[in-house]
């Protein structure tokens, strides 16, 4: 019985081709897509539950209170607290730090000037209990002092050490602080750590653990992303709440900081307020995804359900005959269930091989290897198709059970009753506003997300972020001043900066003050350190008072010298110290008159310049002080360069970094690449829109397309009489056309206000983010009618011009 169905389904697929090819090819893209994204969702997911300890796994988050509702995290700890978690709380089993580099340098000689780019990752010999990482060769866990110890990957060792033990070997970092190159020791090596990890890094620096006393005041210093391991079965928020009270009675005055203990397991997808976290998702993106593509595996299975229905009338006389030899209703549901089982298989084969094509493709894309994918875990390639399966047989229920349900005399006849015909008619007109209003939804998406791309890359930040070129943080080594002169003197060159403020971030320090406007509260002000040329090379427009001048001595203070002033002293000096305002700042603190200090931040404001925004505009404006130091011995360097001179500053500043630091790598970066990387998430679902919103629209238009055909079919005679009576093939075309405008409106009118509501929602994220104007509706429904409509006229236009004789003979 079932080979008889599934031979008439074959010979059904070969008879109409059109009908087959435009379900087949939706089917198609709709499955891939969904394949794909349910990869990147699952890789996603997946990330570092692959350790033996991950339920055990912490990070240490530190929360600053700053209020009612106001609050900041950030993936630093005390110095200290990990000794005291270490030795003092019998439910931690091991605490280590475990920081991802973005990247450093590393040669395998001292001759070698530049050396190669690794990632790398801090650790100290804690991380052996936390971590399972399998060692390939040395013992590594057994710390060798005198020297540093790094531990390398296979597949580091496969690239640089081909052929030979890498074990015992020496390689040198290429120094930034340090005057000289680093030996480090190879103690083993293990085997590649998984993509899915927030670890992943291809060289680990093994330290001995920090033992160190947790000082007491608030302003303390930080060690960054520290781990603690803790017993099995340890309720992890009654640890939290005491380790909080222990906090609170050990530090001598009221502090705004506590302590929060986030499951490694959700560290890659949630860590929105990390900004040194190398590796990390987006929750949000998941659903973005995961849902982008059910919505064109919808549009897919709607235009089956819709051509499968629309093809009821043209094999009413088959179903017709098959009940009258006996076959019950059971029996043609099972038949045309077979029939959609055989394009749903044929649709998922293809899908498959699109799915294998495309997944290199995919991992380019997003930067990464997957690690979970339907081809890497045979369970998920099974589970995948008995879900595809299953779908099969619930989409091609409705048509199976429509084209079932009518009576034999009426079938032969090819009619259905009106009544029911009346329903199905609905339900397909339905579907078609569905999935166009699915199309639209995905074009007003793109556009809002479009705007928003370009807005944040092209806002007035504040200052002149181009031809400004970027140094990256090193030692000066009491030769930057000199660099900097000579660096004046090339052409080209308008004006130079050494400063501790690296773009794009807040600043270099903050200071917990009083908030002014709220009593109670605390704001974190936030202080950027830099020469007396800061202001000037980053182009800061002047609202009020003065700027930096050398002939004022407490506009060049050195931080250094106050180190070695008593603390009264100390804080007099630095309370004298000039400083500039932004505006927002000056309005925060009620900063009426300039050249009087402002309390508890230490500083004299001499000027007032215009907002300027230093890090990402996801995030709003900061209180931000500017100070200027004449001896500042670490830091990065902002160059303006004239427009022209780009190619011609740069080597020669190459040339003149050479001759002052042989042994250093240069980090030399434009200010405007470092900005726009920022937005790296946001151009990839750019991209990603533009894609899904081309593929909806062209599997919508099939369906259009389909639809539109099978119509002509059933209504040859009616155009032929139409146009022996005297009609127009235009007046024709425009029939068809009135029909499916009418639906695209309802369709435009449906995902309008869905779209808003979802893009609304999505801007918020957004400190700075566009207003969605009405325009973004219009153009997106003018875009769908275009293409639905062109794809109308085009087949009535080709039907109506047939010869009416040829349609009408069989009367």
């Amino acid at each position: 019985m079932w080979l008889h169905y599934l031979k008439t389904a074959w010979k059904n697929l070969q008879r109409d081709r059109v009908f087959s090819f435009i379900n087949i090819f939706g089917l198609t893209i709709g499955l891939a897509a969904c394949m794909l994204v349910a990869t990147v969702v699952l890789d996603d997911l997946s990330y570092d539950r692959q350790w033996k300890n991950s339920n055990q796994l912490y990070r240490i988050v530190t929360v600053n209170k700053m209020g009612d509702g106001l609050y900041d995290k950030f993936t630093s700890s005390f110095t200290g607290l990990s000794t005291k978690l270490r030795t003092d709380y019998p439910e931690v089993k091991a605490v280590s730090e475990l920081f991802n580099y973005d990247d450093d340098r590393f040669k395998f000689s001292n001759s070698d000037p530049n050396g190669i780019k690794i990632s790398i990752m801090a650790a100290d010999t804690s991380i052996w209990r936390m971590l399972d990482l399998k060692i390939l060769a040395g013992n590594p866990r057994n710390y060798v002092a005198g020297t540093g110890n790094i531990v390398i990957t296979e597949s580091f060792e496969n690239e640089y050490f081909p052929k030979e033990n890498a074990v015992g070997k020496i390689i040198y970092s290429v120094p930034t602080f340090s005057q000289k190159s680093n030996p480090y020791l190879i103690t083993g090596v293990i085997k590649d750590i998984p993509s899915n990890s927030v670890f992943r890094t291809q060289a680990i620096i093994i330290k001995k653990p920090r033992n160190e006393e947790l000082v007491k005041e608030q302003y303390g210093t930080f060690t960054p992303n520290n781990y603690i391991l803790v017993k099995p079965g340890t309720d992890i928020a009654k640890f939290t709440e005491k380790v909080n009270k222990w906090y609170a009675s050990f530090v001598t005055t009221k502090t705004p900081y506590q302590f929060e203990f986030q499951p490694l397991k959700n560290v890659y997808l949630h860590s929105d307020f990390a900004e040194n976290q190398q590796v990390k998702g987006d929750v949000q993106n998941i659903y973005i995804f995961s849902g982008v593509a059910l919505l064109l595996l919808i549009i897919a299975c709607v235009n089956y359900v819709n051509l499968s229905t629309a093809k009821a009338v043209k094999r009413l006389k088959e179903t017709g005959v098959r009940k009258i030899l006996g076959a019950e209703r059971r029996h043609v549901v099972q038949m045309f269930l077979t029939e959609s089982v055989m394009y749903f298989s044929i649709g998922s084969v293809l899908a498959t091989g699109i799915y294998w094509w495309t997944l290199p493709l995919t991992e380019k894309f997003l930067g990464h290897h997957l690690e979970v994918t339907l081809i890497s875990r045979f369970y998920l390639f099974v589970i995948a198709y008995a879900v595809i399966l299953l779908f099969s047989l619930l989409i091609g229920f409705y048509p199976a059970w429509i084209m079932s349900g009518f009576k034999p005399t009426t079938a032969l006849k090819g009619k259905s009753f009106s009544g029911k015909f009346s329903i199905q008619t609905l339900v397909r007109k339905s579907l078609v506003v569905l999935q166009f209003s699915i199309s639209i939804l995905v074009i007003i998406a793109l556009i809002v997300v479009w705007q928003q791309v370009s807005f944040m890359k092209h806002k007035d930040i504040g200052f002149n972020k181009n031809n400004l070129l970027n140094i990256g943080f090193v030692s000066w080594d009491n030769k930057g001043q000199s660099f900097k002169n000579e660096l004046l003197n090339l052409q080209g060159v308008e004006s130079a900066s050494i400063t501790s403020w690296t773009i794009p971030s807040a600043g270099y320090m903050t200071r917990e003050i009083d908030d002014p406007n709220h009593a109670g509260n605390k704001l974190t002000v936030w202080y950027i350190d830099g020469d007396i040329d800061l202001v000037k090379t980053l182009g800061l427009h002047l609202k009020s008072g003065r700027l930096f001048d050398a002939s004022y001595a407490d506009d060049k203070m050195s931080q250094d010298s106050l180190m070695n002033l008593d603390s009264a002293k100390y804080v007099a000096a630095e309370s004298a110290q000039s400083s500039v305002l932004t505006s927002y700042t000056a309005k925060l603190l009620q900063v009426k008159n300039l050249n009087t200090p402002i309390k508890h931040a230490l500083t004299t404001p001499v000027g007032i310049v215009e907002d300027f925004n230093g890090e990402s505009l996801r995030k709003p404006l900061l209180p931000t002080i500017i100070l200027a130091d004449k001896s500042l011995n670490y830091g990065g360097m902002l160059i303006r360069v004239k427009h022209g001179y780009e190619n011609q500053v740069m080597t020669g500043i190459n040339k003149l970094w050479r001759k002052f630091y042989p042994e250093k790598f240069l980090d030399m970066k434009w200010i405007d690449d470092m900005l726009n990387n920022q937005y790296k998430a946001e151009s990839r679902l750019q991209q990603i829109f533009s894609f899904f919103s081309v593929l909806s629209m062209l599997l919508a238009t099939l369906g259009i397309f389909g639809l539109v055909m099978q119509s002509l079919v059933q209504r040859t005679k009616e155009i032929g009489i139409r146009k022996v009576l005297g009609a127009s093939v235009q007046s024709i075309a425009r029939l068809f056309s009135i029909e499916y405008l009418k639906l695209l409106i309802l369709a435009v009118v449906i995902a309008s206000p869905v779209g808003w509501l979802l893009m609304h929602k999505w801007l918020q994220d957004y400190a700075y983010r566009i207003n969605i104007e009405w325009w973004v509706f219009a153009v997106a429904g003018i875009v769908a009618v275009i293409v639905a409509i062109g794809t109308v006229r085009i087949q009535t236009i080709k039907a109506a011009r047939a010869n009416p004789v040829k349609s009408l003979k069989t009367e």
